[in-house]
């Protein structure tokens, strides 16, 4: 179990910490797939990781992220899939629940630097994280701040935790605001029985979801955040959305990044290249 004093002693959370993981505004009850639109401005760590097109003006949502203090963001390594991106074509938007529109409460900052981690397998997708450094200091608002870094082990959650996006709904019409289903932490021995993912997740990963399907991340929520409410009322990152076998389908739910793993690794990163 992590010590929250140790972290918090850490100068590269302790900006944030004190009123990290709290939402000023309160979210609707809980179209990633089987979820329901999120209520404007209420999971303002949500980052809308957008590329730059090549040969025109614009860019565009690929991913998702997670903002955990005021210049840096978290992802999925697959989102980068590479140790020497160009970061020029990176853009980080806050504070947004359109996908694509533009609106006062949402600010859009470059990306200065990338980290991926050193030991990321783009075939079996282990250690599927990454870290944005941000080329500014962000603001925070009531529709932009950050999430806190889990200090327990998953099970000391006892709620349903919460994925947000913009991704893949598989409706027939394209859902562009911020969606938000809440889903179990499934066990990993069940999650790695043989008709499930048959020893696929390693010790980096867990799996969230039901086991008849239904409710699940989907393509375009890759990076994105996966929150558990703390006993202190705060929502903790838990998870990075990161892979699984189609959306929604029986015994094969999400899979996601345990970000309690890699604590020493981005705190590491972050106080190397602040």
């Amino acid at each position: 179990m992590f010590a929250k004093l140790a972290l918090l002693s850490c100068l590269i959370v302790a900006a944030a910490a004190a009123d990290c993981g709290k939402q000023a505004i309160s979210p609707s009850n809980l179209k990633i797939v089987g979820g329901v639109e999120a209520r404007p401005g209420s999971w303002p760590w949500q980052v809308n990781f957008r590329q730059k097109y090549a040969l025109t003006s614009g860019s565009y949502q690929f991913c998702g992220g997670s903002l955990i203090n005021d210049k840096w963001v978290v992802t999925a390594g697959h989102c980068i899939g590479t140790k020497k991106p160009k970061v020029e074509n990176y853009e980080v938007v806050l504070g947004a629940h359109e996908r694509d529109a533009i609106d006062s409460n949402q600010k859009s900052y470059g990306v200065s630097n990338v980290f991926l981690h050193e030991n990321y397998n783009d075939r079996t997708l282990d250690n599927d994280i990454a870290l944005l450094k941000l080329d500014s200091t962000v603001q925070f608002t009531k529709y932009i701040s950050p999430v806190c870094l889990p200090d327990k082990d998953l099970q000391s959650y006892k709620a349903e935790c919460v994925v947000t996006g913009w991704g893949d709904t598989e409706t027939s019409s394209e859902i562009k605001t911020l969606q938000q289903v809440s889903v179990p932490i499934i066990d990993t021995a069940t999650c790695n029985q043989l008709l499930w993912y048959g020893g696929d997740i390693t010790d980096n990963m867990f799996c969230a979801g039901f086991a008849d399907g239904g409710m699940d991340s989907c393509q375009g929520d890759s990076g994105g955040p996966f929150v558990c409410l703390d006993s202190d009322g705060a929502y903790d990152l838990a998870g990075v959305v990161s892979w699984g076998y189609g959306c929604a389908d029986a015994r094969k739910p999400g899979v996601y990044t345990k970000v309690a793993n890699y604590i020493s690794w981005i705190n590491d990163v972050i106080t190397n290249n602040n």
